[in-house]
This record gives structure tokens, sequence and C-alpha cells, in this order.
């Protein structure tokens, strides 16, 4: 039996970073390339939350709104890929952009999921997902010996229904320092 889809307005909401399309060009490139391809529907992404309940999305956009304004676009540094054990992933670094997350963790603390409810490891751009290890392993070989430290632009915060694959986009709020 197949699952069933609850309601739009009953669906999580899923919160990213906002950055430009030329900047995510090369990650955009490699999922292409290395993702499987049934599986790749997303554009790669910087994830902040990963289940917003629906019953408090537009609080949550509300209180981002209230920060967001003060906030200029923020400088992400990549490192060098990791191992997500079946797949790769290329780890980002702002200590702005984790505050941003830990001030909305906090003031939602009680509506978050236990994986949403913790500080934030190790955000990431996922290039690879759901293959072998050993794919993986050659993958990461392959991409760590010609890695060169860049750094992309976080232009804001983009908000996204889950929709049982693709993401619906329902807002990009602007950081406007």
């Amino acid at each position: 039996m197949p699952k069933t889809q609850s309601e739009p307005d009953d669906r999580p909401m899923i919160v990213t970073a906002w950055i430009d399309a030329i900047d995510l060009d090369l990650f955009n490139r490699l999922r292409k390339r290395l993702f499987p391809t049934d599986l790749n529907y997303l554009s790669a992404h910087v994830t902040l939350f990963h289940h917003i309940p629906a019953t408090v999305r537009q609080d949550f956009i509300d209180f981002c709104r209230g920060f967001s304004a003060e906030t200029p676009p923020l400088s992400l540094q990549v490192g060098p890929p990791f191992s997500l054990g079946k797949g790769v992933a290329y780890p980002v670094t702002n200590s702005q952009l984790g505050s941003i997350r830990e001030r909305a963790r906090a003031a939602f603390a009680d509506q978050l999921t236990s994986q949403d409810d913790r500080p934030w490891n190790k955000p990431h751009l996922t290039v690879q997902n759901k293959v072998t290890p050993e794919t993986a392993k050659r993958t990461l070989r392959e991409l760590s010996s010609d890695f060169a430290p860049l750094s992309i632009t976080a232009k804001g915060l983009e908000f996204h229904r889950y929709d049982g694959g693709p993401w619906k986009l329902l807002e990009r709020m602007p950081f406007r320092g």
C-alpha cells in the first residue's frame, strides 16, 4: 500500500541557507554526476532545520524575519570533502550562521525534533548520498585530490515545505544588514 501524504498545510518545513545559484553550480554539477539519478531531485543546499512542524511554520518564519534585516550576507567557508559513510559532503563554516540557527533553535526548542534540537554539528553541502561505502570512498579520494578551499555567500534563508521528495519553496528571506 503506498504511503499517504498529508495535506500540504500539515507538512513540515525545512529551513536552508539561501545561496546564490552561481555559488552552488560546482556542487550541483557534482550531484548530477555522483548522486543516484532517481534520488537526485534537490539542488545542493545547507540545511539549518530538517523538520519545523506546520503548526509553528508562520511563527518560525516571522521570528527569522525579526533578525534577517539586521544580518549582512554571510561568507561561508567550504572545507575539504568528508565521508558520510554512504556518500560525500563538503563542510561549510560561518559562526554567524551558526548563531542564527542557535537563536531559532532556542526560541522553538519545545517544537523541534531531536535532530533539530541539538547543536549544529557539521553543516554541509551533500554531493553524493545513498551509494555503497566503497563508491563513497572512491569519490572521497577523487574529490580530495584536487580540493582547493573556497567561499560561497549565504544571501539569506529559504523556507521549504517537505512534499515527500522535491521541496516546495515557500519563501526566500534576504539578509539585508
